[in-house]
C-alpha cells in the first residue's frame, strides 16, 4: 500500500501530465486534490449570462471538492448532448445544487439516466430531515452520492 508522500507525489504526476486542451487550475499540496479544466467548456462559458452563471456554479462545486482530496476533471460541454459535467477521481459525476429537498430525485434519476453519471455531487443549501430523507432515498436505490452544506463545505459526506 502506497503511503500519503507517494499517493501526493503520483496526485502531483498526474496533475502535470495534462495536455495543453486542459487549464490545470488548483493543486493541494497537503492532500493532492486537484482541479482541471477543459479549455473548451471555458470557452462553452462565455456564449451567455446563463452559461456563465452555470460554468461559476459548477466551477465553486469542482473547487470545494478539489480543496477536499478529490482529483476534478471539469469536461467540455457537449452541445446537443446530456452528458456528465466532471470526472471525480477518474468517475464520471454530475454536480447539483439545490435548497430544498423537492427535485433531489429528479435531479439524481436525469443525472445517471441521461447524464451517465455513476456518482451525484450535490451542494445543500441547508440542513433539513427532508433531505436527508431524500438521500437516504437514493442510497436504497443504489445512487451514490457525496454531499456538502453551503455553511460547512470543508464536511464531504458520503452516501
Amino acid at each position: 500500500m502506497a503511503n500519503s508522500t507517494e499517493l501526493l507525489k503520483e496526485s502531483l504526476l498526474k496533475y502535470n501530465s495534462y495536455s495543453e486542451d486542459w487549464l490545470c487550475d488548483y493543486f493541494n499540496h497537503d492532500n493532492g486534490g486537484y482541479l482541471v479544466v477543459d479549455k473548451q467548456r471555458i470557452e462553452h462559458s462565455k456564449i451567455s449570462k446563463n452559461e456563465k452563471e452555470k460554468f461559476s456554479k459548477e466551477y465553486t462545486m469542482s473547487m470545494v471538492f478539489a480543496q477536499n482530496g478529490y482529483k476534478i476533471e471539469m469536461l467540455k460541454e457537449r452541445p446537443g448532448f446530456s452528458s456528465s459535467d466532471i470526472t471525480i477521481d477518474g468517475v464520471v459525476a454530475e454536480l447539483k445544487k439545490t435548497s430544498s429537498h423537492n427535485n433531489i430525485e429528479n435531479y439524481a434519476k436525469k443525472a445517471v439516466d441521461k447524464q451517465g453519471a455513476k456518482i451525484i455531487l450535490f451542494e445543500l443549501e441547508k440542513e433539513t430531515v427532508y433531505i436527508k430523507e431524500k438521500l437516504k432515498k437514493l442510497k436504497i436505490r443504489g445512487i451514490s452520492i457525496k454531499y456538502y452544506f453551503s455553511n460547512n463545505p470543508n464536511k464531504i459526506m458520503l452516501l
